[in-house]
């Protein structure tokens, strides 16, 4: 019997609720501004910092008053560097979520001109938070992806055809120490998006086993926070219980504070990037420093009555994770192959606020995701 239904039948028999209240997802997608005394936002400050006695969401067409950076990462005044803000913006009468990044920006110039590279857009239904989709700086206006999923059978010519397209989480019963999965479908596109109103796909192949849970953390500058941490794979098996063939899963963790605030990348022993011709201890050695992240959430035992993790192990500065699929006693060996964590705080160029950034980078289509 697994953790979370073992969870709720101790709680009805104590006649307590059995569920948790609903989280406010959009409060763990957007990042928040400190107030002062008399409720205006402080520039340059962050949740975390001792000043900051009160905070909200940031609100849309507000100044900026921080930026958040990679930890590990020097920050200097003459360097160029990559920001993320997470950010509310409402276009059609419908509000999203956008991971906004921006790169070769010199911090303490207040003129140095953004450069928009990432745009990733988030959101929620009536249960589930997840992914819709993404555009990436490039040639031609650049790159759209992401994936139409079921939902767009009910309504072709809307955005929701892209609504779970990567679940993050069920956060409508989501308590401390609760445990979800599910396996969700969509046809993966990471070139050439369809568009609201093309003919939906006949088929939606690509099949997800996603796993969550939330609980407290504390991130590498030392801050603990309470964190959403989805933990999906890329595939799943016919079972839906176990992630089968995946040879990769990437986790990202979310707060009231900073919206995204990590993301990591964890690669299966046999999982070899054809490219680089390195399989996943050797890209974990290459690639994760421990100076970058802290060590990771534990999420272990009977996540799913199919799959079985162990606890996090590390050596050599190396963490690792066992899983053991129950159906085929199949067990593979997880390596934490990359890991980012954006929880350096990054002052303002103006001594106000930088203004809030525009989506134009990306163009006219990318309002598809609003519509």
């Amino acid at each position: 019997m697994s953790r979370h239904v073992l969870a709720g039948l101790l709680l009805v028999a104590l006649g307590a609720p059995a569920r948790a209240e609903p989280v406010d997802m959009r409060d763990y997608m957007i990042q928040d501004v400190c107030l002062d005394a008399g409720g205006a936002v402080m520039p340059g400050v962050a949740p975390g910092d001792p000043r900051c006695t009160a905070h909200r969401d940031i609100r849309e067409g507000e100044r900026v008053p921080y930026h958040l950076a990679a930890a590990g990462v020097p920050l200097r005044c003459d360097a160029r560097q990559t920001f993320r803000d997470n950010l509310p913006f409402t276009r059609n009468n419908r509000e999203r979520v956008v991971g906004f990044v921006t790169i070769d920006r010199k911090p303490c110039v207040t003129d140095d001109p953004w450069v928009t590279a990432y745009l990733s857009v988030r959101w929620f239904d009536d249960r589930y938070a997840f992914i819709m989709g993404m555009w990436t700086r490039g040639k031609d206006g650049g790159r759209f992806g992401g994936g139409v999923t079921p939902t767009c059978d009910a309504a072709p010519e809307s955005s929701t055809r892209y609504f779970r397209n990567w679940v993050l989480a069920d956060y409508t019963h989501l308590a401390n120490g609760d445990i979800g999965f599910t396996v969700f479908s969509k046809r993966g596109q990471l070139l050439d998006l369809s568009r609201p109103g093309d003919a939906c796909p006949k088929a939606y192949p690509n099949r997800i086993l996603a796993l969550w849970t939330r609980g407290d953390f504390t991130f590498t500058n030392g801050q603990k926070l309470n964190a959403i941490i989805s933990h999906p794979y890329s595939q799943a098996d016919r079972s839906g219980l176990a992630p089968g063939r995946a040879g990769q899963m990437e986790r990202t963790y979310w707060t009231r504070e900073f919206g995204q605030t990590r993301w990591e990348n964890w690669k299966r022993e046999d999982w070899v990037n054809k490219k680089m011709d390195k399989a996943a201890p050797e890209l974990a050695e290459e690639y994760f420093k421990p100076e970058h992240c802290s060590r990771p959430f534990e999420l272990a035992g009977e996540v799913t009555p199919g799959l079985i993790l162990g606890p996090i192990e590390e050596k050599d500065g190396i963490y690792t994770q066992m899983a053991r699929d129950k159906a085929t006693g199949e067990s593979h060996r997880w390596y934490l192959a990359g890991c980012q964590e954006t929880t350096v705080i990054v002052p303002p160029a103006g001594p106000g606020g930088d203004p809030y950034p525009s989506l134009d980078a990306a163009g006219e289509r990318f309002l598809d995701f609003w519509k």
